[in-house]
């Protein structure tokens, strides 16, 4: 996949999102598109122009989920990340199988323990095994079934519809008459339904996940099923891409997707695997547990190597690399602590991750276990006695953030020899353009001056005459084109000549409308001149803005069709003049529309039509309006028309003309369309 991965499609009807995901996406060469519901995001996904569709939750309604995994299901190479928030994870909301990531979301078991329909969860061998999600619950006061696999679900759901089917009915109260006169009947509260949560240990992908939900539902329909993982964030996103699965992530999360989506294109993946095999230094001087906790980061993929003694350890890292090691502040290490031990580690190798296993007691030691952390840098702190899930989650964290550090580092890198690049190249470019301007103008102008010297010699012999008719225009097509050149040259090196002074614009538009209506006519164009009888006072460049005008007619008339319209107007607004020029030409899309301030940028149907140019044309006319303190706007409908128009600031009395702007304007509008059966349409000469 290349650097620039696409279009993302995003859901929402609120604009934070969007806020959010900008930043992250288009620093990695990716586009938004927003649209507010399923039925638009269908319609917008048929065009095939997006990657990725993301899907907030928090805006969208989750009783449309389904509708949502169907049109996954529909575009299977548009990936497809949905934001979670703890309402949409809700229990009590009817959905397919969603994803908890680990540990639970805060509040989640809570709504566990109200509910009274079945629950179950799916969860990975480590965080079963160490029994970290039945202890979430447990602490909830939610006391959960746990079921080895799969297998035993028919018999849990088979005793749950027992159970449900033997609990007492609650009797209907009486009505208000039936009351009066006997004793009050209340009824029964209805007891509590025994074990209608289940933990299952699963082992199998996401696929077989959510064939295994559709299974529960379809058997007891008022179910829900969750799968939770103690996987970091990138690794079960980039995973679930490559099997093609959703991608589901908490609605805090957002900014991680356009890393996700990155890190799933090639390079990325090869990344990925640089970090499959990340070794372990485990450090602890009481057995069984350094037996138990190795035994569960071997579990869970990484490479572990196990001492109980602080010289060892020093000796493994100075033959071997390790990327983190967990050490307990109690290791013995000659005379010294596990904090002079971690300093020796760091002092060989300044990338490796430690997290301190610090006992409780004497409760001084471990404030002081705990402070070294901070005071060292250390990644983490975990007091004794240790979970192995919550050392698997500590590690994954250290290790991530290793990794981060690095690929930030490498990528610094990566972007400052690629800036150094860029700098050389743009400054042979500037260089080369300022030496063509500079040595083919002075041929170019003898070719002018002899081409009209020989055309009027030859006017009597129409032939001949014709051939040297034809090296004129050609010259003068050609000049200006090395006009353009010179003047983008003069532009990116901050040297465009604008000389500020009283401006006619009045006579500028007049002058231009002569000269280009000739071409006009001779493609059968009806060309048009508003204006009022007399402008106000401006302060500008006369021969500058004669060329932003020559740009704008020209272009109008070379992608205008036999038989179109285009219209000059100037219009005076309370503190400025906008002149337009607007044709019935060939139009453009609203995709190439914020492209076409750039430099060589040409769109296909202008491609398709063009007779010669470099598409400079309309980035230098916007420099120039902008050097006189105004700015240029488009409006433009594929296939109606066009509309450029650009503003220059009134020149207020008594006031010395402006000095030439060195930066640009900001590129918005700055005046009201003028009526026009369509929007106005850029493209370069």
């Amino acid at each position: 996949m290349a650097d620039t991965i696409g279009r993302v499609l995003v859901i929402t009807t609120g604009k934070e999102l969007l806020d959010e995901l900008a930043p992250s996406m288009s620093g990695r060469g990716l586009e938004l598109v927003c649209v507010p519901t399923l039925k638009y995001a269908a319609a917008r996904l048929a065009t095939g122009d997006c990657s990725a569709m993301v899907v907030d939750f928090v805006q969208v309604p989750p009783a449309e989920r389904e509708g949502f995994l169907a049109l996954h299901k529909q575009f299977p190479k548009v990936h497809l990340f949905t934001l979670e928030t703890i309402a949409s994870l809700a229990p009590a909301v009817n959905a397919p199988l969603r994803r908890l990531s680990w540990p639970l979301p805060m509040g989640f078991a809570d709504q566990v323990r109200v509910i009274v329909r079945p629950v179950i969860i799916l969860t990975d061998q480590v965080l079963f095994t160490t029994g970290a999600v039945q202890n979430a619950f447990h602490d909830a006061g939610v006391q959960p079934v746990s079921l080895e696999g799969p297998r035993e679900l028919p018999e849990f759901i088979r005793k749950l519809a027992e159970a449900r089917a033997a609990a007492p009915k609650p009797k209907k109260s009486k009505p208000l008459w039936g009351l009066l006169g006997s004793e009050e009947e209340t009824s029964p509260e209805p007891a509590p339904l025994p074990m209608n949560v289940a933990i299952v240990q699963f082992t199998g992908t996401m696929k077989e996940a959510d064939a295994l939900d559709t299974e529960v539902r379809g058997a007891m329909p008022e179910a829900v099923c969750y799968y939770v993982s103690g996987v970091d964030t990138d690794r079960y996103g980039i995973q679930a891409l490559k099997e093609g699965q959703l991608v589901a992530l908490p609605r805090d999360q957002a900014g991680r997707v356009a890393g996700i989506l990155k890190e799933n294109t090639e390079g990325g993946d090869v990344r990925l695997k640089k970090r499959e095999k990340e070794r372990v230094l485990l450090l602890d001087n009481f057995k069984p547990a350094l037996a138990t906790l190795g035994q569960a980061l071997t579990g869970r993929g990484y490479e572990v190597t196990t001492s109980m003694s602080g010289e060892d350890a020093l000796g493994l890292c100075r033959s071997g690399t390790f990327h983190l090691a967990v050490i307990s502040t109690s290791i013995p290490f000659g005379q010294h602590n596990g904090a002079e031990l971690a300093q020796k580690l760091r002092e060989h190798d300044p990338d490796l991750r430690i997290i301190f296993m610090v006992d409780q007691y004497p409760l001084q030691a471990a404030l002081k276990g705990v402070s070294q952390v901070v005071e060292l840098g250390l990644d983490d702190a975990i007091l004794k006695p240790i979970e192995a899930s919550r050392l698997i989650f500590s590690v994954e964290k250290a290790l991530e953030r290793r990794f981060l550090v690095l690929e930030n580092a490498r990528l610094l890198k990566e972007m400052q020899e690629l800036n150094r690049q860029l700098a050389a190249i743009n400054g042979f470019q500037k260089n080369f353009f300022a030496t063509v301007a500079h040595d083919v103008k002075s041929p170019l102008t003898a070719i002018l001056g002899y081409s009209e010297v020989l055309t009027n010699k030859l006017k009597a012999m129409p032939s001949e005459g014709r051939y040297a008719a034809n090296i004129q225009t050609s010259a003068k097509t050609l000049n200006v084109l090395i006009s353009d050149l010179v003047d983008l040259a003069a532009i990116e090196s901050g040297k465009l000549r604008v000389e500020i002074g009283t401006l006619n614009l009045l006579a500028v538009i007049q002058d231009v409308y002569e000269r280009v209506k000739i071409a006009a006519q001779k493609r059968n164009l009806n060309m048009t001149l508003e204006a009022p009888a007399a402008l106000p006072p401006l302060a500008g460049d006369d021969a500058r803005v004669g060329q932003v005008v020559q740009n704008l007619c020209t272009n109008a008339i070379q992608y205008t069709k036999e038989g179109g319209k285009i219209t000059i107007k100037a219009e005076v607004l309370p503190d400025r003049v906008v002149v337009s020029v607007i044709d019935t030409g060939i139009g453009i899309s609203k995709e190439d529309l914020p492209r076409v301030w750039e430099r060589f940028f040409q769109t296909k149907e202008a491609q398709g039509m063009r007779k010669a140019g470099f598409g400079l044309g309309l980035k230098i006319a916007r420099e120039i309006v902008q050097r006189h303190g105004g700015e240029m706007g488009i409006e433009s409908e594929l296939g109606v028309g066009s509309r450029f128009f650009f503003h220059i600031p009134l020149k207020k009395p008594g006031a010395e003309p402006a000095a030439p702007a060195s930066q640009a304007a900001p590129a918005a509008p700055a005046a009201p369309p003028a009526a026009h059966s369509g929007p106005g349409v850029p493209r370069q000469h």
